[in-house]
């Protein structure tokens, strides 16, 4: 009763608030992507079939439900549907099976004899309880769906960004929120020489794909474009889309004119008090 609006909700409260139907409690569509990076430039992660495999063996479905508890929505694509009438057309299943196949398949190609000499994975993320519990529930799909072991990094902000930035890790959790309501704010992201990439991922065809989008003015022709490069993302898979972002906060029964949108932007002339 001594608040009119909060800036989030703790995790571990927001599964409850929803249980038992906290009147303030919002949770409303976001125009972000919560994901894993690759570094692609080491081994065995420059493996297309490796990358798929730690993709596949990820069960989202269960990962929102039961750690993240907010909401949040399983990611198929890095570009949240329905920004702009945009809605990406991309599976990632979640198939073990699958995933274990491709990784045999990959270690025949490395020339690895078996999955005991697979090399140890290491997830790198900064500090936070949430980024800690994901981590920790991945670290245990992969070593069940997989047979591989997984290490967590978990550094403070400044280091974890240092060792992004100058490619210094295996796998490291990311989070991209869109710019403006369009698929380019993120695509436009996984680019060659675009500063938000840092997986060592470069496709020409993909820079071409979205050199197209952005020299034409006809909507439906550009969307074909960037279709087709969310596609060839996703079947190259520098990146794991794990969830769509939520916003989740408290709002007073007495705030009016506040209204949600993919953004998460609030103009204060149109937001007033009524008792």
């Amino acid at each position: 009763g001594q608040l009119h609006l909060t800036s989030t909700v703790p995790s571990q409260k927001c599964g409850v608030w929803r249980e038992e139907g906290n009147p303030n409690l919002r949770i409303d569509p976001y125009m972000g992507t919560y994901y894993y990076r690759a570094n692609v430039n080491v081994e065995p992660l420059n493996n297309v079939k490796v990358r798929k495999a730690l993709t596949y063996s990820i069960d989202r479905e269960k990962l929102t439900e039961k750690v993240t508890q907010c909401g949040q929505i399983p990611a198929y694509s890095f570009t949240p549907p329905g920004a702009a009438g945009y809605n990406p057309d991309t599976q990632i299943p979640y198939d073990p099976e699958l995933a274990r196949q491709l990784l045999s398949e990959a270690l025949e190609e490395e020339g690895i004899s078996g999955i005991e000499d697979f090399p140890v994975l290491q997830i790198l993320y900064n500090t936070s309880e949430d980024h800690r519990k994901i981590a920790l529930t991945i670290q245990q799909m992969w070593q069940q769906n997989l047979g591989i072991n997984v290490e967590l990094e978990n550094m403070d902000w400044k280091v974890y960004l240092s060792r992004q930035n100058s490619m210094d890790y295996q796998i490291s959790r990311a989070g991209w929120i869109g710019d403006y309501e369009d698929p380019n704010t993120f695509l436009d992201t996984l680019r060659p020489n675009r500063g938000n990439n840092k997986t060592g991922w470069e496709n020409e065809e993909y820079d071409q794909l979205l050199e197209l989008a952005n020299s034409t003015n006809e909507q439906s022709l550009r969307y074909d474009y960037l279709m087709q490069a969310e596609r060839l993302l996703i079947s190259e898979m520098p990146i794991i889309p794990i969830y769509t972002y939520v916003r989740q906060y408290q709002l007073s029964s007495d705030v009016k004119g506040w209204h949600p949108n993919l953004l998460d932007t609030h103009h204060p002339k149109y937001i007033y008090l009524e008792r």
